[in-house]
């Protein structure tokens, strides 16, 4: 499970809390001002048509996944900014029908969204610098991403220093950033994930005094859900509470 997708902890497209939509005629009302040129609303229009809107069992909106492209691509023709960075993302990913991809592009509208004060590009900037290698301009971004208090990919950054990629190996380093990674602004992956990385380091002892039953603990808040195969791998070495009572 420590295997991040490019925009896993970046959603291709977010929702505001400048449009409410509760109903048909919130929608329509919607519409209109994406198409009285709104490019706020536009992006809002492409968030709904990505993933669907229903309410109370009635389809408000079917997800329409070209829409949703044609309407984040008028807003970033609009010269917003959000509009600007979605549209790099698909450029990037290369995985849709409705443009080819162009990671030269879609970097440098990073860079531009960037200049206008994006977090998340920052982010998706980092991370076709690690697809292309550059490991410590990677890290460099990750860093910059962090200090906006937008964004944390505390994750990356501590893995980076637990395994040496793009900066110096500080298991330490990485064992302090992985306890500050919570549920009030960390998604549940990058929680799961750090409580398996400090289970291992407390396995391992090899940075802090191995504990076992710190080891379990940890590996056990990771696999809450019953879904995390290497924390299960080590708890089978180790035996979980309910098999040491």
């Amino acid at each position: 499970m420590l295997a991040v997708s490019v925009h896993e902890l970046t959603p291709k497209q977010k929702m505001t809390d400048n449009f409410k939509i509760s109903n048909e005629n919130d929608w329509n009302s919607l519409i209109e001002k994406a198409e009285d040129g709104n490019s706020d609303a536009m992006n809002e229009v492409a968030f709904h048509f990505n993933n669907g809107l229903t309410i109370d069992n009635i389809e408000i909106i079917k997800p329409n996944p070209q829409l949703a492209f044609e309407w984040t691509k008028k807003s970033y023709e609009k010269g917003n900014i959000d509009g600007m960075v979605n549209y790099a993302d698909y450029l990037s990913d290369g995985e849709y029908l409705y443009c080819e991809k162009n990671i030269d592009l879609a970097m440098k509208l990073y860079e531009e969204a960037i200049d206008k004060g994006s977090s998340s590009a920052i982010h998706n900037l980092a991370i076709e610098y690690r697809n292309k290698q550059n490991f410590d301009k990677a890290f460099e971004l990750y860093l910059k991403a962090n200090r906006s208090n937008e964004f944390y990919p505390e994750l990356s950054i501590g893995l980076c220093y637990f395994y040496g990629i793009g900066t110096k190996k500080d298991k330490l380093k990485s064992f302090e950033i992985f306890q500050i990674i919570n549920s009030n602004k960390n998604s549940q992956y990058e929680v799961d994930e750090s409580n398996y990385l400090i289970g291992k380091i407390y396995l391992e002892g090899e940075i802090i005094e191995q504990s076992i039953d710190k080891a379990r603990h940890y590996l056990e808040l990771a696999d809450k859900d019953g879904d995390h195969r290497s924390a299960q791998e080590l708890l089978l070495i180790i035996g979980r509470t309910t098999n040491t009572n």
